[in-house]
């Protein structure tokens, strides 16, 4: 029984690490970095690389892309649509709630320019693109059939944790570990999504939509600086000091409920009813 756990087990190591070393050297060190190539672009040729991957990993084992719902057809895309809608919502209350607890006054922005909002779609996809394929894709769906669902989300849970502590530079800051716990919640969340949908495309168009409001249609817009701010045409401006934030009782109860928030979001797309999810 143990020995027919370690392939599998190694090849799903294997191929994660496959993914992020095509994120790392061919997207950043090669074509970002050598070859001068904008990100956004860089990151659509880690996206076919990763693809092709994930292809050839599934071809060995007689299955293809439609096991990650990877297939285009008008379901999956308006799967893609209903997760960029619903996740952009559901970020609209969260900001205002964290901004009355801290007191921060919300205003519309008046140098607010659409083309940059929408233009932040086209910034952010590629990334969120990457993210799906690596921590909710092949080696997820994999693990899962290895371990069980609950202890996939656990390990993949702790390494999305993980590479946003190294991606942002969070070691030795208690409140910005802290505050990135919640990104494990974010993949229950988008694990949550794919599997109920069977598709990729949903937990791709939930977390685009979280990240395209929280960054480009709100904006933080600093009350000690206020034309640097201005320089972001977001839609609305969350006026709030520029400083570290303290781990105080107020840093906990705004952690606590996004926290919160999340979980219920993830249990309403757990309890909702998959196939009426496009259909309504």
């Amino acid at each position: 029984m143990k020995s027919n756990l370690i392939n599998p087990s190694l090849k799903i190591i294997l191929l994660f690490i496959s993914f992020v070393l095509t994120a790392f050297i061919m997207g950043g060190f090669l074509l970002n970095g050598l070859l001068r190539i904008p990100s956004q672009l860089a990151n659509c040729v880690v996206i076919a690389a990763i693809v092709y991957i994930s292809y050839r990993a599934y071809k060995k084992e007689g299955k293809n892309l439609t096991e990650l719902g990877l297939n285009l057809n008008f379901k999956n895309l308006r799967f893609a649509i209903v997760g960029l809608i619903i996740g952009g919502i559901f970020i609209i209350p969260l900001v205002y709630l964290i901004a009355f607890i801290k007191g921060y006054p919300v205003i519309f922005n008046t140098t607010f320019d659409p083309a940059y909002v929408l233009n932040g779609l086209w910034i952010l996809a590629p990334t969120v693109i990457i993210e799906e394929l690596v921590f909710r894709g092949i080696c997820f769906k994999s693990t899962i059939e290895i371990t069980g669902v609950i202890k996939a989300n656990i390990i993949f849970a702790s390494i999305f944790i993980l590479s946003h502590w190294i991606n942002l530079g969070a070691f030795g800051s208690p409140t910005n570990m802290t505050l990135l716990l919640i990104t494990g919640i974010g993949h229950l969340l988008y694990a949550t999504a794919l599997l109920k949908s069977k598709t990729l495309y949903f937990p791709i168009g939930i977390h685009l939509g979280n990240n395209w409001v929280n960054l480009y249609v709100f904006n933080g817009l600093d009350v000690n600086d206020p034309t640097a701010g201005q320089l972001k045409h977001s839609l609305i401006n969350v006026i709030a000091p520029n400083s570290a934030q303290v781990f105080d009782g107020q840093f906990i109860l705004t952690t606590a409920l996004t926290a919160l928030l999340f979980l219920l979001f993830t249990f309403a797309i757990y309890k909702w009813n998959s196939n009426k999810m496009v259909n309504c």
